[in-house]
């Protein structure tokens, strides 16, 4: 099919200067920086991922991460027609493992990070590391791999890519790696050395794996020929993702903050760094986990919320056919003291989460992100965790 496509569209993948970025977290993110990078700076630009398709005419949804081939070849199509220059995409495995981008001309390829997630589909760490590998492998020399020199897959890419290589990391072996970094609630300061210089970053961004996220679109946008300090000023004056580390505040001084993680690790890293900014901070995390997804998370994800949060709101997210009482004993199992609430209707469990806010408190919302929608058996049925903060605060 991916052939087919590509053939009946005219290969116009190979007409458009293409980022693909894969790995387990951080791919919407650096999507949508580079794309608002390149857009600062007069590129005629899109981006396509988890947020859907932003095109010449507006965004669409995909309900893929990365779409079927037929689509993804008609993008190219629009695209080229369109005067589209550039793509920025995020690649996910299922697409990669599917041959969904078989025939897609990369020119960039980045890595980001593998943690557990997916393991429904492909069974173990393993398979899913081999399914990401063969992006880098299937690389032709004149292209380039940007990878993050922190993770314990980066050397096994290494060595196995043709593509010119270029890494990041708060390794100072990386190419490009951060310095003097000072962080709250609002934003991050640091330092970034790159060739022997030195560039401040002032950003709206928090959470070392969002220096991380930076650190990637960086490398990005200088492969593609942009100055480092037309990049920097971008990147001062990019507000947020949206859905992802989204900050409300609440008139009586508690804060909440929504992010769509949905993983051990991105739990992990979005918990740790609310409570590293400011130790003080009584964190209330409220999530679910979605059905027919990695049951072994369930657990370990209710672990890690009560070893930093204050207390926990179990809620639904997504439990499409499963039983969502079964899913919520798999969650709870993984906790060893009771300071956690069950509210199996995910609007009353934000309302009760952002009424008893108060000052000094975060309340964190995972999972979902800016998606509208509850998918309980076979429907989508509307619902949105942003419009429902707003409405309350």
């Amino acid at each position: 099919m991916s052939q087919i496509a590509s053939n009946f569209f005219g290969d116009c993948s190979k007409n458009i200067k293409i980022t693909g970025i894969t790995g387990t977290n951080g791919k919407t993110t650096i999507t949508e920086l580079v794309n608002y990078i390149l857009k600062d700076n007069s590129y005629q630009t899109s981006s396509l991922g988890t947020l859907g398709f932003n095109g010449p005419n507006g965004t669409t949804n995909t309900g893929f991460t990365t779409p079927e081939s037929l689509e993804l070849q008609q993008i190219f199509y629009i695209l080229n027609n369109s005067g589209i220059t550039h793509l920025n995409m995020e690649i996910s495995s299922h697409a990669i493992a599917l041959n969904r981008v078989d025939n897609v001309d990369i020119d960039i390829a980045v890595f980001t990070n593998l943690s557990n997630e997916h393991l429904d589909f492909h069974g173990t760490i393993d398979h899913y590391f081999k399914t990401k590998l063969k992006l880098f492998t299937n690389l032709e020399s004149s292209k380039v791999a940007i990878i993050n020199n922190d993770d314990n897959y980066s050397k096994e890419i290494k060595k196995n890519t043709n593509a010119k290589i270029v890494t990041y990391g708060f390794s100072n072996d990386s190419d490009i790696f951060p310095d003097k970094i000072s962080m709250d609630l609002n934003g991050s300061k640091f330092y970034i050395n790159y060739i022997g210089k030195k560039f401040k970053i002032n950003t709206n961004l928090i959470g070392d794996f969002n220096i991380l996220n930076i650190l990637a679109s960086i490398l990005i946008c200088k492969e593609i020929g942009l100055n480092m300090n037309k990049i920097i000023n971008s990147i001062d004056s990019f507000n947020s993702v949206p859905g992802r580390c989204q900050i409300y505040n609440k008139k009586n001084g508690g804060i909440i903050i929504v992010d769509y993680a949905h993983t051990p690790d991105a739990f992990k890293k979005i918990l740790s760094t609310i409570k590293n900014i400011n130790p003080k901070n009584k964190i209330i995390t409220l999530f679910g986990c979605g059905g027919n997804r990695d049951k072994d998370k369930r657990p370990i994800m209710a672990k890690i919320s009560e070893n930093i949060s204050y207390k926990t709101i179990i809620t639904n997210d997504n439990p499409r056919d499963e039983n969502p009482e079964e899913i919520i004993k798999q969650i709870i199992s993984g906790f060893k003291k009771d300071n956690y609430k069950i509210i199996n209707n995910r609007e009353e469990a934000l309302k009760e989460g952002v009424k008893d806010l108060n000052k000094n408190q975060v309340l964190v919302v995972l999972g979902k992100g800016i998606e509208n929608y509850q998918i309980i058996k076979n429907k989508n049925i509307y619902h949105n965790d942003l419009e429902i903060i707003e409405r309350l605060i």
